[in-house]
């Protein structure tokens, strides 16, 4: 008895084994020109065969294999280090050329040698490996939801703007959707990072998370918009048309899920006219763009009640400056950085070195690019200028003839 519970758990791990593992076979290709000393053809095939495999299972999972693509694109890997990146995906991976043996068919049929021709026809191989579903599903997710910035306090746009299945985009002015939805996204981003200055970052999502990430940060946000126009009536002789706009947002905290607030707007009826397509779209947009605006003192305050506002403090240095010099640079710094109202003061002087305690609502790599900008130069007097030095975090005296 004991010998068949062992035996059938051992067919379990196997076959959960087997369900975890995509076995591969199949043919590769890749171009004799792409071929180096760096990348030699073995590796293109192997490569070749990885991209076709890792395509084809990620829509087999229904995961989003374009997203997944344009992603590694971005990182600008060269195929030596993108073949590092995916093969450890795999297992058992190899790769046999096939080469064709032009003078031994030739010999059988005793006819002469064909010539090779001129072109780059490429080279042939079969692949045979094993792709780990769960290793891909993970490095996908880490992929997508970037990694690096997620971990950063990250302000997260994820908007659907739409259109009532009676429409077509053209009845919005525009020949597709991005063209309308993409102009609005990009302005609410700018919006944003005007807006909301206390976030480490600011993107824009193509879709909910699929799972939130261990390493998200537990500050970050995200926005969530749904709209859709309705085009209610056509007025042929005036030339124009009535639409309804339908629009809501919530605001989540993007690690825990919970709201941090929402809002839905009563129905927006516009009567536009249809003469100038442009003009058409542009009023459309604007009106979608001007509900998250007028929300923005809302937000603000919410986020500030969720403790939103980091508050960070540093310790600045000062070098040579006399008493009366110290306390000019401390009003400077707070005129430097009166959006993120700051707090400071002198916290010690002395003849050789002083030192000004500073607090804003920002992190300390936000504070540091604020006081670097500029060329990390103060005009402090006619007479000196300070240059900080943001590795140390201190100011120094430079000769007057620097500051040009």
């Amino acid at each position: 008895m004991l010998n068949k519970v062992f035996l059938f758990s051992l067919m379990l791990i196997v076959l959960t084994l087997a369900v975890s593992a995509k076995q591969i076979d199949q043919d590769v290709f890749a171009r004799k020109s792409e071929v180096t000393a760096e990348v030699p053809a073995q590796d293109l095939l192997s490569l070749n065969g990885i991209r076709l495999s890792i395509t084809s299972e990620l829509e087999n999972l229904k995961l989003d294999s374009k997203i997944f693509w344009e992603k590694l694109d971005a990182k600008k890997l060269s195929p030596k280090e993108e073949l590092n990146e995916l093969k450890p995906l795999f297992s058992e991976l190899s790769v046999v050329q096939v080469v064709p043996n032009i003078e031994a068919t030739a010999e059988k049929e005793q006819t002469p040698p064909r010539p090779m021709p001129k072109v780059d026809t490429g080279i042939r191989g079969r692949m045979k490996a094993e792709l780990d579903d769960e290793k891909l599903k993970n490095f996908y997710d880490v992929l997508v939801s970037n990694l690096e910035e997620t971990k950063l306090k990250t302000f997260y746009i994820l908007a659907d703007i739409s259109i009532d299945s009676t429409m077509a985009w053209d009845d919005l002015g525009v020949g597709r959707a991005e063209n309308f939805s993409g102009v609005i996204i990009d302005s609410w981003k700018k919006l944003a990072q005007k807006d909301f200055k206390n976030f480490e970052s600011y993107s824009v999502l193509e879709k909910d998370f699929l799972k939130r990430p261990e390493f998200m940060n537990t500050k970050s946000v995200t926005l969530k918009w749904n709209s859709t126009f309705k085009k209610t009536f056509t007025d042929e002789q005036k030339k124009t048309a009535s639409y309804e706009l339908n629009a809501q947002y919530v605001l989540v905290n993007t690690k825990s899920g919970t709201v941090v607030t929402s809002f839905d707007f009563p129905v927006q009826k516009r009567e536009i006219s249809t003469l100038n397509k442009k003009s058409l779209s542009s009023t459309l947009a604007s009106l979608v763009y001007n509900l998250l605006l007028s929300q923005s003192s809302k937000i603000q305050e919410a986020l500030d009640s969720q403790g939103g506002v980091e508050r960070t403090h540093l310790e600045l240095k000062i070098t040579g400056l006399s008493l009366s010099e110290v306390y000019g640079l401390n009003s400077l710094l707070q005129e430097k950085l009166k959006e993120l109202k700051p707090v400071s003061s002198v916290k010690s002087f002395s003849a050789a070195s002083s030192v000004i305690d500073l607090e804003a609502g920002a992190s300390a790599e936000q504070i540091l690019d604020m006081l670097s900008k500029g060329g990390n130069k103060f005009p402090l007097n006619e007479q000196k200028v300070l240059l900080f030095n943001r590795v140390d975090k201190s100011f120094a005296i430079i000769p007057k003839d620097s500051n040009n």
